[in-house]
């Protein structure tokens, strides 16, 4: 079976964005580049684009027509149909993957060529060692980001929820605790506390595990009985969903894929700047316990959260009877902060009952518990105390009270 070299379709979401959105080129100019492209047409449309652009001209659907040939008309109301993305870094990627390899097909079949002349080993050798530096050169994969010391801004860390429990920016975090200890109220009251304090001006919480209209009826307590807030603007910049989940890493004939819906769900998301994934497994799609699949999906997250600027929030299940992090230690070990919930027990272990949780701050690598000056905190996450019955969803549930299906 050949191995696929290049993709048309993903050729054209790229050139339909860039149409739509000429000043993405100002983001992505120094990865965008002919040699992506594997269509002709698709080729001249770029070359065009970037004349373009490097002249500081308008780049419009009716110049490019004129440039390209009134008889490309139609394959290019095809590529302008394309629903263009504002985030093209994983699209760039896989089309900076595509040039490598036909790249090395290229030098494969000169390779071959040579063999079947009577071209000698030493001059073949050097052929490909010339081929393979000419490749190197002109490759534009990004490797590393490298930047001088005394051109770097220097910043300290900022946090949303400071005052309350500090989460760092720009960062992933996690959050693990026992079913029914209250992850979910803890952090709708996050979601609520970070955009009241204007360090976040959107939130999105993936609350998988509850119907929506349970998690509206938690974020109603929680803002009005626990918090006791009146500016009801905070709830128009708050998003919740209970589709299903996409496992953005999953098995595929023994190998491990990372999920092409990845990059949609990152263009979708593009408007928010907290993002809360609740629970870790449901995105995850192998393995738990394997460290080098684990560390592999948290990197996606991580990379995503410093380039786009995301804060981003994992509900991770603990182990049975404890609250530390099930599965693979390479979810914590990709984290900046883990946060463990906990109910509160007397001296002898038993559950007391309470509105409050133990929050415990179990990893620690922008000095939280200084802030805290405390590893250990309790935190308010019910209206009020009440005993646990056993009660299901109904839309004419109370207001009151605290259901123990967390």
């Amino acid at each position: 079976m050949q191995e696929l070299t290049y993709d048309t379709n993903i050729e054209a979401t790229i050139i339909s964005s860039l149409i739509y959105s000429p000043a993405l080129l100002d983001k992505y100019i120094e990865k965008i580049n002919k040699k992506l492209f594997f269509l002709p047409l698709h080729l001249k449309i770029i070359e065009v684009i970037l004349k373009l652009h490097q002249s500081e001209k308008i780049i419009d659907e009716e110049i490019i027509r004129n440039k390209i040939g009134k008889e490309y008309e139609n394959e290019l109301i095809y590529i302008i149909s394309k629903n263009p993305i504002n985030y093209l870094e994983d699209y760039i990627e896989i089309l900076q993957d595509y040039s490598i390899k036909r790249d090395m097909q290229s030098l494969a079949f000169n390779i071959t060529k040579s063999l079947q002349s009577n071209t000698s080993g030493l001059e073949l050798q050097a052929k490909v060692n010339t081929l393979t530096e000419a490749m190197s050169s002109s490759s534009q994969v990004e490797l590393l980001e490298i930047n001088n010391i005394e051109n770097i801004e220097d910043k300290e860390v900022e946090f949303i929820c400071k005052s309350w429990l500090p989460i760092p920016i720009r960062t992933v975090s996690l959050v693990t605790a026992p079913g029914g200890t209250g992850k979910s109220w803890f952090v709708l009251q996050l979601a609520i506390r970070a955009i009241q304090e204007a360090t976040i001006k959107k939130a999105f919480l993936w609350l998988s595990e509850d119907p929506k209209e349970i998690s509206k009826n938690r974020f109603n307590k929680v803002f009005d009985k626990v918090l006791k807030l009146t500016d009801n603007s905070i709830k128009s910049k708050i998003d919740i969903s209970d589709s299903p989940t996409i496992q953005f890493l999953y098995d595929d004939q023994r190998r491990v894929e990372v999920s092409p819906l990845l990059s949609h769900f990152k263009a979708k998301l593009q408007e928010y700047d907290l993002i809360v994934l609740d629970p870790l497994i449901a995105f995850y799609g192998t393995d738990e316990n394997n460290n080098s699949s684990a560390r592999r999906f948290m990197q996606l997250f991580t990379d995503w959260a410093n380039k786009e600027n995301k804060t981003i929030i994992f509900i991770h299940h603990s182990t049975k009877n404890t609250t530390q992090s099930r599965g693979a230690s390479a979810f914590v070990d990709a984290v900046r902060t883990v946060y463990e919930l906990d109910k509160i027990k007397d001296k002898e272990g038993n559950v007391q009952e309470s509105n409050k949780r133990v929050v415990k701050l179990t990893k620690d690598n922008y000095g939280i518990s200084h802030i805290l000056e405390s590893f250990s905190v309790e935190r308010e996450l019910f209206p009020r105390v009440v005993k646990f019955e056993e009660t299901s969803y109904n839309t004419d549930m109370p207001s009151f009270g605290i259901p123990n299906d967390f």
